[in-house]
């Protein structure tokens, strides 16, 4: 057979260019993996990199049993559930496998004190997408736990997409390592400026509007500059994008705010 320009390349540089084409087009990966063995050996790991169940449990629950323990460990790095039927037992298997994970998103609707347990097991939890009223006992058993130890201990994006009653704003500022937190359809300035005023290393707050008739106008009640709103009507889509390193809600708001320090915005804008 004739000797193509590809084959001639070093087994290094292709190996690059493999990886590249996964981390940018991650659709392709389930194709690319056919190509050789050496490739799927470089890029199979990808496919476990982001984890969105998306309402599928039983996917998810195959995919824990496709690959060794030590391999999901390794490469799990960024996890989304979502409603679906996943149970209770199945989420503790899965905290507890996949330890390594940074990112951790639980839109499951059912979220309880428990899971502090399982997650006591993610010593490089950074980011979290959590319902934090429910997870501390909701209103019939609500106590905070140290927040100073993990998984909250080294916890620097925290998402907070559910109700969030006064006893919970105090919470923020003992987060130690906290620099960017998001609250869902939420709008009280005196609550958001306690945040700001507490949360020691905070860099960024963010008012997230899941949907455009819960906007509240008359922002300019905060002044602080690490303050913004922003709208984002696709939130799963907007994570996964942002798990891959992608443009998600996070960034655009920092660099909003970032232009905003250098006097490229108003400082009377507060809409990202």
């Amino acid at each position: 057979m004739e000797e193509t320009a590809f084959n001639k390349l070093p087994v290094e540089l292709e190996r690059v260019i493999f990886e590249l084409a996964a981390w940018q087009y991650p659709e392709t990966v389930t194709l690319s993996i056919l190509v050789a063995r050496r490739v799927c050996v470089w890029i199979e790991p990808l496919l476990y990199h982001v984890v969105f169940s998306n309402g599928n449990a039983d996917r998810l629950l195959q995919m824990m049993q496709s690959k060794p323990r030590e391999f999901l460990r390794k490469h799990v790095h960024h996890i989304a559930l979502s409603s679906g039927d996943i149970q209770r037992a199945d989420l503790t298997q899965i905290l507890t496998i996949c330890t390594n994970i940074s990112d951790l998103a639980l839109w499951t609707g059912d979220t309880y004190p428990a899971l502090l347990i399982d997650m006591r097991h993610l010593t490089h939890l950074r980011r979290l997408s959590i319902n934090l009223f429910e997870l501390f006992g909701g209103p019939r058993a609500f106590q905070v736990p140290a927040i100073d130890e993990l998984p909250f201990a080294h916890l620097t994006h925290l998402d907070v997409f559910s109700e969030i009653p006064e006893s919970v704003w105090p919470v923020f500022g003992r987060f130690p390592s906290l620099t960017h937190l998001s609250i869902s359809d939420c709008y009280s300035p005196n609550l958001l400026t306690q945040a700001l005023d507490t949360c020691a290393v905070l860099q960024l707050l963010i008012v997230v509007w899941t949907s455009d008739g819960d906007r509240a106008e008359g922002a300019l009640e905060i002044t602080d500059p690490r303050f913004c709103m922003i709208s984002c009507w696709d939130f799963e889509t907007d994570w996964e994008l942002g798990a891959w390193g992608g443009l998600d809600y996070w960034r655009r708001a920092e660099d909003f705010v970032a232009r905003k320090s250098r006097g490229e915005i108003k400082k009377s804008e507060y809409q990202a």
